[in-house]
């Protein structure tokens, strides 16, 4: 079922400076902020807490009838939102990363609610000023971009697109990486060799390889536009820059730049290392933290750098998998997340592999504590090691190991209206070891309420 369509609402609102319009009862819609090909971007305002943020409006290909809309053309604006959807849900958490607040959804259009970066787009703040006053701006802006790119590759998720347009700053002035739409998953979109083949991202950030069409690596693809960005902050203008967009293409392929003079040395050693055309060769991104530039000013460990370590990943996709979603159980489950569970719209996929078997059902009158602990005690007396995480009165996620580390299964749970608790079970690949505990989870659901 889909929830009432407020397109007219969201335009009328983009015309007006106050919050005129409400959207589905929830957020005050305001002026716009930004838009893009197929997305406008509202200032908006929580109508039950107060606290502004941004509302970013994605509009089906289907339902603008003016234009030409193809199969593929409304499957790829489909894709595109989902992967933003489910990359930010994996790397929330970063204080570098804009936060996914709440998705709403209409029969033209979704809605993803974030936090609202008060100090506009890096791209802006160029335009204003040229560049960066000294290369420490450049330093704290660029530390906090590398750590929240290095979280995203930690978490398995790939930008393919950094670029000034989609870094934002807020209004302390610290950045906050954006636009997850072009992302690619460790788990789900690079081959059995680790690489990607996609071309995408823009053309005066884009990596060679990827001009070249070679199979790549997203992280390295990643650190090249991070050093793209660089150049920028400290330069005011684009390394590679021509009017004809081949000649622009050979001078990236070729690394063709020079760092202006009033670079320093370890600067511009940095900025060469990131925009190395061979992939091979180019820094890591994990490396970028040792590296002298970053090590001014009281190195890596300077809070004024704004630099968060990644989080280790664990070896095993389907744990990294759990990490990635139990992090956003943090809330009750959103209209975005019960559309998802009907039947021809599971998106569970979206974040990590999808498992070989998937149970899910509705239990009345069990909190979410009481059914972890049952699940818990079952898992237990299968000789079963088990994770709790995300825990609250509402929501929850058990992680099941066999002794030897093997995954074995994972059990959310979630508030629904009227005391009901959404439980979805899923069971890792070859876990034929505890069959008990699997038909508990199938077949016999009254242990829970029991």
């Amino acid at each position: 079922m889909m929830l009432p369509d407020d397109s007219r609402a969201v335009a009328a609102a983009a015309e007006a400076d106050s919050y005129t319009k409400v959207l589905q009862g929830r957020y005050e819609l305001g002026g716009v902020l930004g838009q893009g090909a197929s997305s406008k971007v509202y200032r908006a305002r929580d109508a039950r807490t107060g606290v502004d943020v941004a509302v970013k409006a994605v509009r089906k290909p289907c339902c603008r009838p003016w234009l030409t809309s193809t199969d593929a053309a409304a499957a790829a604006a489909r894709r595109s939102v989902e992967r933003e959807v489910a990359a930010l849900r994996r790397v929330q958490g970063h204080p570098h990363v804009v936060r996914l607040l709440d998705v709403l959804a209409t029969r033209s259009t979704v809605y993803l609610v974030l936090e609202l970066a008060r100090g506009g787009s890096v791209l802006s703040s160029l335009e204003d000023r040229g560049r960066c006053s000294d290369e420490a701006d450049a330093r704290r802006l660029f530390a906090q971009l590398a750590s929240a790119v290095a979280h995203a590759h930690s978490r398995g998720v790939f930008h393919r697109d950094v670029k000034p347009e989609n870094l934002l700053l807020d209004d302390r002035g610290d950045l906050k990486l954006a636009d997850f739409g072009l992302c690619a998953f460790a788990d789900q979109h690079l081959g059995v060799d680790g690489l990607a083949s996609t071309f995408c991202g823009s053309p005066a950030y884009v990596a060679p390889e990827i001009l070249l069409t070679m199979r790549y690596d997203a992280a390295k693809a990643d650190v090249w536009s991070c050093g793209v960005v660089l150049f920028v902050l400290t330069a005011g203008y684009l390394p590679f820059n021509d009017t004809n967009l081949m000649a622009m293409y050979r001078k990236i392929c070729t690394a063709k730049f020079q760092c202006p003079n009033w670079c320093s040395p370890e600067l511009r050693s940095l900025i060469a290392r990131m925009m190395d055309p061979a992939p091979d060769t180019r820094i890591k991104i994990t490396e970028i933290f040792h590296h002298p530039w970053l090590q001014q000013q009281h190195g890596r460990n300077n809070p004024s750098l704004g630099f968060i370590p990644p989080t280790p990943a664990h070896p095993t996709p389907e744990v990294q998998k759990w990490e990635a979603e139990s992090d956003q159980a943090t809330a009750e489950l959103n209209a975005f997340d019960i559309i998802g569970f009907a039947s021809g719209c599971d998106l569970t996929g979206l974040i990590g592999a999808p498992l070989p078997e998937r149970v899910r059902f509705v239990v009345p009158g069990v909190d979410a504590r009481s059914a972890l602990d049952r699940v818990e005690k079952l898992g237990r007396e299968e000789g079963l090691e088990v994770r709790r995480k995300g825990e609250a009165a509402w929501c929850g996620w058990i992680l099941l190991e066999a002794a030897s580390g093997r995954f074995t299964a994972q059990v959310s749970v979630n508030r629904l209206p009227k005391e009901m608790l959404m439980v979805v079970a899923e069971r890792g690949s070859g876990s034929d070891q505890n069959p008990k505990f699997w038909q508990h989870l199938q077949f016999d659901r009254n242990f829970l309420e029991n």
